[in-house]
């Protein structure tokens, strides 16, 4: 996963096999540190329940500034109240986790060697590829509410802190892992008026 973006192959000539399988851990393997992290809090709501609702009561109101939970919020208050300060703990956790891994894996792709071996011959195609991906798993990771609403949603298994906890893994996941790519991209890409030592991997 995130080996290849927007139909870009981002290994195309990566001889680096330190930089490759550090990447395969981080991004392209699955969300075993996201998971591990919930799960820590699950226990932590179990066995500390008033530290996690004395945590929930003030960073609720910083995750209200997002669109999407400041609808989540109220709308599991209403039907799953013993269930708001787990969510909220979880959400912030998960978001503060991402953005931190996001932005230190991108650090240190900018400051590896790498070199500049990509070329993309239709930079427009994929540009628009890009920022479509990355748009729509912005959009449900901080925006848009997960249809996990209405009738009969607050008695079934659809409408619970635990569902909506695994959608935002998958959510903040796909994000990250887009977003790592784009960087990675970045730093590999080549100007198209040397075509005499890349490779064309782009047909689009």
């Amino acid at each position: 996963m995130f080996k290849t973006f927007a139909w870009v192959d981002l290994f195309s000539r990566l001889h680096n096999q330190s930089f490759i399988k550090r990447y395969e851990s981080h991004i392209s393997g699955p969300p075993l540190d996201m998971v591990i992290l919930s799960i820590s809090i699950l226990f932590l709501w179990l066995i500390r329940e008033d530290f996690i609702a004395y945590s929930a009561s003030h960073l609720g109101y910083i995750l209200a500034i997002l669109p999407k939970y400041h609808y989540e919020l109220p709308w599991l208050a209403e039907n799953h109240s013993e269930q708001v300060a787990l969510y909220t703990c979880l959400s912030f956790s998960l978001i503060t986790f991402t953005v931190a891994k996001t932005l230190l894996f991108s650090l240190y792709i900018i400051s590896s060697q790498l070199g500049r071996e990509i070329i993309v011959t239709d930079l427009k195609s994929f540009v628009k590829h890009a920022a479509a991906y990355l748009l729509t798993f912005l959009s449900f990771a901080f925006l848009i509410p997960l249809p996990a609403y209405g009738n009969g949603a607050s008695t079934t298994v659809l409408g619970n802190a635990y569902f909506l906890t695994f959608f935002n893994i998958v959510l903040l996941k796909m994000l990250s892992g887009g977003i790592t790519a784009t960087v990675l991209l970045a730093k590999r890409i080549k100007r198209p008026n040397r075509r005499d030592q890349v490779e064309v991997i782009s047909n689009d």
